[in-house]
């Protein structure tokens, strides 16, 4: 009933011997073939499923006999910290590390070619396997299935005992075992091409999944959807490779036949050559990110290729940006989090949580905001200190989180502060909101000092009047909106077309404005850091100077 055949490399080959095999045995109704898999066939596809899923229940069913009675995995390794903890703290030291080769720099415009994105599978299955005995020597064997090389590489990088409580160690460690990877994957790649008398271009020799006892599997891709096609795979692998050595012993191909389906132009071509965006493989982090600027910041990054995170102090509304981001981009390019930029502790939980989501961040744009107005005589400290908390502080908090990545990755990056027109312009009533982002621009601009030995380019924009982008209204304006309309003798309806009319351009500033801005500065196309760019139609009295 069910064919067998040894490995064949697809291909006219592997589809003749099929054939040769039917015509000998016409009663069967399955082949098997060995490291690709099952296929069924019947007259009709509900018949020719059933079938597959009747053999697959005896295969388990045979796997769980022989497996009966031998525990999976032996215990080795052994964390005293949760497996997220550990994955945010090794994600972004091995984003740098596999962004370039060892010891290489950005090159002169800034660009790291070779960022890459994460996904983190850090559940039961997968934290007992990589800290297990077994582990060093199954992760040693190769894939299940040839095809699952040019996602996963022929084998995964294990780093056994990683030094979790030493920061420093830590980053040494994992370097040389990339190091190390590069060099035995170049060493793989030179014999079989002497062993075969080709000549092949190499593809790049970074690990595509990092298995670290404690905290997982680490797997990349060129997107979060890439990354998550090697973390399914990897789950599978590391759940297959451990039954098959709990009922019997795990027997991966040969190196040559894996090389074959690695260089083939054919799986190659699965990967596709789409020239790529500006901040395609980048990861870009707004704070106040659910309203109107940090929306039109989200859309504007989202269409240049890059992973976007809307962080804000409404999660809900965080949560609801990135979902109506990713059905315009695409499952996995947008994430909604929580964060009050204000608390340490808060935005600490933020950006490792996009560490884990996405494996670090490339760039950072402090954004959130609130406003107050009232004339000086009738400011209240807890009010001033409120507002100082997020216009300022909260910045200076972001920049401070967003260097602690960018130091562990080591690949450079961009901040871009949304400042204000007020910083140039400041308004009579407007005193609290005006020197907060003063400050806020001030700092920006000491951190382009600062940080320019890290690669990181600080900017800002100061935008003006922004009342929305599209449907989503802005907070700051229904909040200060009445009393700058009653100021001015005018309906808080008029607000949007004054400040339009005032301008010398005479156009509406948007959201998506300020986000063209911030997707020109992280694109490098030109070097600057610690500028101020205007996005406010043009306002004469806040020119910079």
């Amino acid at each position: 009933e069910v064919i067998a055949l040894p490995y064949i490399m697809p291909g006219f080959p592997l589809a003749k011997a099929v054939a040769e095999a039917y015509e000998a045995q016409p009663e069967a109704n399955a082949i098997v073939l060995r490291k690709h898999g099952l296929f069924t066939f019947a007259d009709d596809a509900r018949a020719a499923y059933e079938r597959h899923i009747e053999l697959v229940d005896r295969c388990e069913s045979f796997l769980a006999r022989r497996s009966a009675g031998r525990a999976l995995f032996t215990p080795r390794y052994e964390t005293s910290e949760g497996a997220e903890t550990l994955a945010a703290r090794a994600a972004p030291i091995l984003r740098g590390l596999l962004a370039r080769e060892l010891g290489a720099e950005p090159a002169e415009d800034g660009r790291v070619a070779g960022r890459m994105v994460m996904d983190w599978r850090g559940g039961p299955e997968e934290l007992a396997f990589c800290a297990s005995e077994e582990a060093a020597a199954l992760c040693g064997q190769g894939p299940l299935t040839p095809d699952h090389v040019i996602r996963t590489k022929a084998l995964p990088l294990f780093v056994p005992e990683p030094a979790w409580h030493d920061a420093a160690a830590l980053k040494e460690q994992l370097a040389s075992a990339v190091g190390a990877y590069r060099s035995s994957y170049d060493e793989y790649f030179e014999e079989q091409v002497r062993a075969k008398g080709i000549l092949r271009s190499k593809l790049d020799s970074a690990p595509r999944v990092v298995l670290l006892p404690g905290a997982g599997a680490l797997c990349f891709g060129k997107s979060k959807q890439e990354a998550r096609v090697a973390g399914d795979i990897t789950e599978h692998t590391l759940h297959a490779k451990a039954l098959a050595q709990a009922a019997g012993r795990y027997e991966a191909l040969e190196l040559g036949d894996l090389f074959d389906m690695e260089y083939w132009s054919l799986e190659q071509a699965k990967l596709g050559k789409a020239k790529e965006r500006p901040l395609e493989r980048q990861v870009v982090l707004v704070t106040g990110g659910a309203g109107a600027i940090g929306v039109g910041i989200g859309e504007a990054c989202a269409a240049a290729g890059a992973h976007v995170v809307l962080a804000d102090l409404d999660c809900a509304r965080a949560e609801a940006a990135a979902q109506a981001l990713e059905e315009r981009h695409g499952k996995g390019t947008a994430l909604g989090l929580a964060a009050d930029v204000s608390d340490e502790t808060s935005l600490r939980a933020c950006f490792d949580a996009v560490c884990t989501a996405y494996g670090g961040v490339d760039v950072v744009v402090p954004n959130a905001g609130v406003a107050l107005v009232a004339p000086i005589a009738e400011l209240s400290a807890d009010a001033v200190r409120r507002v100082t908390d997020v216009n300022y502080l909260g910045v200076l908090l972001s920049i401070r989180e967003a260097a602690r990545v960018f130091r562990e990755q080591g690949t450079g990056g961009h901040i871009v502060v949304n400042a204000s027109k007020n910083v140039f312009a400041p308004g009579a009533e407007f005193g609290a909101y005006s020197a907060s982002k003063a400050a806020a621009a001030q700092i920006g601009k000491i951190a382009a000092l600062e940080l320019a030995e890290l690669g990181v380019r600080v900017n800002l924009v100061n935008a003006d009047a922004v009342f929305a982008e599209g449907e989503v209204p802005s907070g700051l304006w229904a909040e200060v909106g009445p009393s700058r309309a009653k100021s001015r003798g005018l309906g808080v309806e008029e607000l949007p077309d004054f400040y339009r009319d005032r301008n010398l351009l005479k156009t509406r500033v948007t959201g998506r404005h300020v986000g063209n801005a911030v997707v020109f500065f992280a694109s490098n196309l030109t070097p600057t850091t610690g500028a101020t760019l205007p996005v406010d139609g043009g306002v004469a009295a806040a020119f910079p100077r």
